[in-house]
C-alpha cells in the first residue's frame, strides 16, 4: 500500500482511475479506515471517470498510529 510522510505522520492511501482525471477524494468519518470504502465501489466511480483517492484517517492505520496514551479513556465513557 503507498504511503506518505507529512509533519511526521505517515498516512496510507490507495488510487484508483488515471492521475490525469478529475481528482475525488474519498473521507471515510472517525476511527473508519480507507478499505470502509469498497474497492468496487472506488473501481466503479474510476470507470465514471474520476480520480479516486482513499486514505486512512490519522491513528486509524495501526502500525503507524501516534497515540501514546489510550485516545478513549474510560472516564470519558461514563
Amino acid at each position: 500500500m503507498p504511503n506518505v510522510t507529512a509533519n511526521g505522520i505517515q498516512i496510507e492511501y490507495d488510487t484508483f482511475g488515471a492521475n490525469s482525471s478529475p481528482a475525488l477524494l474519498l473521507v471515510m468519518g472517525a476511527g473508519g479506515q480507507m478499505i470502509f470504502w469498497d474497492f468496487e465501489f472506488c473501481e466503479l466511480l474510476a470507470k465514471r471517470g474520476h480520480f479516486v483517492i482513499r486514505f486512512d484517517n490519522r491513528d486509524v492505520f495501526h502500525p503507524f498510529s501516534t497515540a501514546t496514551h489510550d485516545p478513549f479513556p474510560f472516564f470519558i465513557l461514563q
